[in-house]
């Protein structure tokens, strides 16, 4: 009983807690997809194809047609400039990772080129001396999370946006109530507290919103089981998926989940792979031991981290582990990704700015005449 009721327990928003983090978790599942696919696409199309539509989108950014219906939305110019230089800053980002696949090489490689490559045996694989090593070298096999620092956290809750400004407010007030007002004045007492109230109002909402997002990010990034089978100084055993170095055999079943980046070397003829994690496709994949596309993501010989052995068995050697996976720089990608904002999100924040500044200016010019004509011309007037 206390569980179901844990599970209804009502959000600010007036949402269970666990439909929110549902939400969350689809939308960053949509958004891993989305950046996948992007992936994919930039590293089926050639280089010519590329180069070609990068000058076709340049002309019609140079066209006049372009620049009259831009003319016509004045107000709105500087947000859509934003917004395209983050949609830049996206792109290169992409392009860098689509670059470093397209050199990828290991799907078109045959399986016994893998063997030596990895410097691992079919029959004992890897030596424990050549485990501890790769492991100094690279890493446990863990996508790395966001970061948690705690007092930059808490910077950004309570001094980031409006409350800036707010801060200054307040600050005022209470220096209007003591000790510049005289005699002191409760209402200038009674502002302060109340602006004090709407920053750590703000400030909570903030972090709450945050907890939910990271909620549903931890999901993404602890996809990896708990143990596998692996195949080291020849003898079949059972360790944790971080332990996973490159150039470890794995056997995988099905119901398994895949625990690195593998290249198949052997398979069964009825394998099938789950990739619905980071192609947001329904329909399961065929694995097969020979490559089947120049895309180092659309290949049936490449078992990703995330993916799911729905079918059959395989065996394969492990290629990529942690952050150099296809889960793990897709998610990096969309962890350090800024949220995107809307247009109209982005002229708000403009207007926000644009009152701080304006009010700040407003305020120090009414101090300077007062200390400068006022305080002298006429003493009893006005105090500060």
């Amino acid at each position: 009983m206390d569980k179901i009721q844990a599970m209804a327990e009502p959000t600010p928003t007036g949402l269970p807690v666990t439909f929110t983090q549902h939400v969350h978790q689809s939308r960053t599942n949509l958004q891993l997809a989305a950046e996948f696919r992007t992936l994919s696409i930039q590293l089926s199309e050639g280089d010519e194809r590329r180069t070609q539509r990068l000058r076709n989108v340049q002309g019609f950014l140079k066209s006049p047609r372009w620049r009259e219906f831009f003319n016509e939305l004045v107000p709105f110019r500087s947000a859509h400039q934003q917004r395209w230089s983050d949609e830049q800053q996206r792109s290169v980002a992409l392009t860098k990772i689509a670059e470093q696949l397209r050199s990828t090489t290991h799907h078109t490689e045959t399986v016994n080129d893998t063997y030596v490559r990895f410097n691992t045996s079919p029959t004992r694989g890897l030596e424990a001396e050549a485990v501890k090593r790769r492991m100094d070298q690279y890493g446990r096999n863990v996508v790395s999370a966001r970061s948690r620092m705690v007092s930059l956290r808490l910077l950004s809750w309570f001094f980031g946006g409006f409350n800036r400004f707010l801060w200054v407010s307040m600050i005022v007030f209470w220096l209007c109530w003591q000790p510049i007002g005289n005699p002191p004045q409760t209402g200038n007492l009674a502002l302060a507290i109340v602006v004090l109230f709407v920053i750590c109002l703000q400030a909570l909402f903030s972090a709450w919103q945050e907890w939910i997002t990271s909620r549903a990010l931890d999901s993404i990034t602890n996809m990896l089981p708990a143990e596998c089978t692996v195949l080291r100084d020849g003898k079949t055993e059972k360790i944790a998926g971080a332990l996973l170095v490159p150039g470890d055999i794995v056997t995988l079943r099905a119901g398994d989940r895949v625990p690195a980046d593998i290249r198949l070397v052997a398979a069964s003829l009825d394998l099938l792979l789950d990739r619905s994690v980071l192609t947001g496709a329904a329909t399961h994949t065929i694995g097969t031991v020979n490559y089947t596309n120049e895309n180092y993501l659309e290949t049936r010989n490449m078992a990703m981290m995330g993916a799911n052995i729905t079918q059959g068995q395989c065996t394969g050697v492990v290629v990529a582990t942690g952050d150099r996976t296809v889960l793990g720089r897709v998610t990096q990608l969309t962890l350090h990704k800024k949220a995107a904002r809307t247009i109209l999100q982005i002229e708000v924040h403009r207007l926000v700015n644009g009152l701080t500044t304006v009010s700040l200016v407003v305020g120090a010019l009414f101090i300077l005449l007062w200390a400068v004509w006022l305080r002298t011309s006429y003493p009893g007037f006005l105090s500060v």
